[in-house]
């Protein structure tokens, strides 16, 4: 026999066997569901039943709903009751039926979750695409996965929309050109970054107000020492005064002796004022007073910037398509690419002409880019090297295939070019582009690459560790850093620092002689994509994917300004002499310039 309980269970029942009146509530005449009896009275009722009533409908009595205690007794043998399995049921004309498709298990009520979690007729949803997929038997769920084609590519989250079976997943990620992009930021990190740089922005205003007071003092002093400064720089003129009044009268002397004891042409006073004449001549030449004038390039010259100063952004630069990765400088032009996949030229002599070339070549992303003599080397996505002649600015040369994976940096150092890509450096000899040596096994992806100043180390990047490598003869490994900040996607180096940007929005420095970590300079909340230091070593800019751009002072490891002035993220920094060019995932790149500011004057970001 077989007996149901109404729809309004959650769970729906279908007896084995008939019901016996005892184990039906009498109020709604169904099975007992969490059966209490009424102590008034002593009959029992469902609890809902139960507390909905006020007078017994057995015996007519009152109720009260305040004196109801679980009838254990019901609830043990309703427990016990046998049932079937509610995946081998189905409902018919408003009632359930066995259903001889499904589980044809019979159990005990108070079993009943036990067993339903475990039943192989359990109907559970695809994982890849419920939509497409639909809902299959736990059972045949396995079976499904095998041939489903919705299997998605792990790196979605940063922008592919691959998608297919397993094993074409599997073989899809080992060229997947997503992989050595970095995840966006969530809101949840954003908003942590937030609270901790709030908190630390607390601690600096203290730390300011101290330091403000001090100024104040120093201020002060300063004038007490500007009013010495003038009494001593009056004296000083008094002195000069003097020197210059004494020096007239031993030239008097002089002259005076000369036409006495000289009578020889060679050293008459004629000979004496013409060698004296060409001579002082001298100083004049090596001023460039006469002949061309030769400077060395802006971005080599030591800064002469004096604290306290900022940076302003005074222009853009317009008419890349998409996002700009890299830049290079060749004498006083600016070379740009990105993903678009065009190397673009601007003139930084007369910025306001824009870009004055583009150069096609390239079938993908543009990750790096690099110097040699007038030849500017590119690299990236398609796997190729190509060189361009930067007189006639057209392309000379390319190695198709130079990697397996994406080339994401590359340095030059004499002879030698260095790309890097996934686990590997491969050296190329730039006279004839010939594959000269490989270095192998690296940890992940080598994203970025530095030479020492002396130019005899380089310095590579890759996930918890810095290889160091002889950048000559037979390119020796010299020994790793190792450290767990995660992987790094950016390097800088000054004669004491190796300075190194990483996925965990933090810059980390190390100290050269000692290869330790000395210092983590905090403050962005993106991946810090890029690195550049001054000529002097004394300051560093670095970018980040949270679209900003910081100034640091390396000297007290203290963050300068902020500057807010993308709407995307920042990939890349470069200097030029007082200026500074930005490129952005907004497809713009911003020009900044150096500007001195007054004591007093307070630091705006």
């Amino acid at each position: 026999m077989a007996g149901n309980v109404n729809d309004e269970e959650v769970d729906p029942i279908l007896l084995v066997n008939k019901l016996t009146p005892h184990f039906l509530c009498p109020v709604c005449g169904q099975l007992y569901r969490n059966p209490v009896i009424n102590i008034k009275c002593g009959h029992t009722f469902c609890k809902n039943c139960a507390s909905g009533c006020s007078r017994c409908p057995v015996d007519d009595e009152q109720c009260d709903s305040s004196q109801l205690i679980v009838n254990r007794l019901v609830v043990g043998q309703i427990d016990e009751l046998l049932i079937y399995c509610k995946y081998g049921i189905r409902k018919q004309n408003g009632a359930y039926v066995q259903d001889p498709t499904g589980c044809q298990e019979q159990i005990y009520i108070g079993n009943r979750h036990q067993h339903e979690n475990e039943c192989s007729f359990t109907p559970k949803h695809c994982p890849n695409d419920a939509e497409n997929c639909g809902t299959f038997c736990s059972s045949e769920l396995d079976q499904h996965l095998q041939i489903c084609p919705y299997y998605e590519c792990e790196h979605k989250d940063k922008g592919c929309e691959f998608h297919g079976r397993k094993e074409e997943v599997k073989d899809h990620l080992e060229k997947c050109g997503y992989r050595g992009l970095p995840k966006t930021i969530s809101q949840r990190d954003f908003q942590d970054q937030t609270k901790a740089l709030e908190s630390e922005n607390r601690c600096l205003r203290e730390k300011l107000d101290s330091l403000t007071k001090r100024v104040e003092i120093l201020e002060g002093n300063k004038n007490s020492l500007e009013s010495s400064l003038e009494m001593c720089l009056s004296n000083y003129q008094n002195l000069n005064k003097k020197h210059e009044a004494l020096q007239t009268l031993v030239e008097q002397l002089m002259t005076t002796r000369n036409r006495r004891s000289m009578t020889s042409p060679g050293n008459s006073a004629e000979a004496i004022r013409q060698r004296t004449s060409s001579t002082s001549s001298f100083p004049r030449l090596l001023s460039g007073d006469h002949g061309p004038k030769l400077s060395p390039s802006p971005s080599l010259k030591p800064e002469t910037w004096k604290m306290p100063f900022q940076f302003k952004c005074i222009g853009s630069l317009r008419g890349h398509k998409k996002a700009v990765w890299c830049f290079a400088l060749y004498k006083q032009r600016l070379y740009s690419s990105g993903g678009d996949n065009l190397i673009k030229v601007w003139d930084l002599d007369v910025i306001t002409n824009g870009c004055i070339k583009t150069m096609e070549g390239h079938t993908g992303v543009v990750h790096t880019l690099a110097v040699y003599e007038n030849k500017l080397v590119s690299g990236g996505e398609d796997l190729s090297i190509r060189v361009w002649n930067l007189d006639s600015q057209t392309e000379e040369n390319c190695i198709f295939n130079a990697h397996d994976n994406l080339i994401s940096s590359m340095v030059v150092v004499g002879d030698n070019l260095f790309t890097a890509s996934y686990s590997l450096i491969k050296v190329w000899d730039m006279k004839t582009l010939a594959l000269v040596h490989t270095i192998s096994g690296l940890h992940h992806w080598v994203r970025a690459l530095v030479v020492s100043l002396d130019k005899e180390c380089l310095y590579s990047g890759c996930h918890n560790t810095i290889g160091i490598w002889s950048t000559s003869g037979s390119f020796q490994h010299l020994g790793n850093i190792p450290h767990n900040y995660g992987s790094i996607y950016s390097l800088a180096i000054t004669h004491d620092f190796l300075i190194v940007g990483t996925y965990n929005r933090n810059i980390q420095v190390f100290d050269l002689s000692k290869n330790q970590h000395v210092f983590s300079l905090r403050g962005h909340i993106g991946v810090v994509t890029s690195l550049t230091v001054t000529p002097s070593g004394r300051f560093l800019f670095s970018s980040s994917s949270d679209q900003t751009i910081m100034v640091w002072n390396l000297e007290n490891m203290l963050p300068i300004q902020t500057l807010h002035r993308h709407e995307a993220g920042v990939n890349a920094v470069i200097l030029y002499g007082d200026f500074l060019l930005s490129g952005s995932e907004d497809h713009e790149i911003k020009l900044f310039q150096y500007f001195q500011m007054q004591m007093g004057f307070a630091l705006q970001t």
